[in-house]
């Protein structure tokens, strides 16, 4: 489950750096550089959302030993990251 939140989170920014025309990115982090750069997710939340994509990366491609007291910390005390995510994009959103 938190691994397909965090590909949501990957797929609402590419298709905003798509919409908004700001250019093809190289990789996923470029995504939230250009958002960024733009002004759509904060520094912090761009820094978030990194985080994020090494996460799931983590999860889903086992670079490592999947540690459950990780997951268990990231799952009870992460979750605002994505609600804070959200709210970054709707203020953006209604700006356009």
């Amino acid at each position: 489950m938190l691994q397909i939140a965090v590909e949501c989170v990957i797929d609402i920014c590419n298709l905003l750096v798509l919409g908004l025309r700001l250019g093809l990115p190289a990789e996923e982090d470029d995504l939230f550089e250009k958002l960024a750069l733009r002004g759509i997710l904060s520094t912090q939340m761009k820094e978030t959302a990194r985080r994020m994509k090494g996460f799931r990366n983590i999860l889903v491609h086992e670079y490592g030993i999947v540690n459950d007291e990780i997951v268990y910390q990231a799952v009870t005390t992460g979750l605002g990251d994505f609600a804070e995510f959200k709210k970054e994009i709707l203020v953006a959103l209604q700006k356009l």
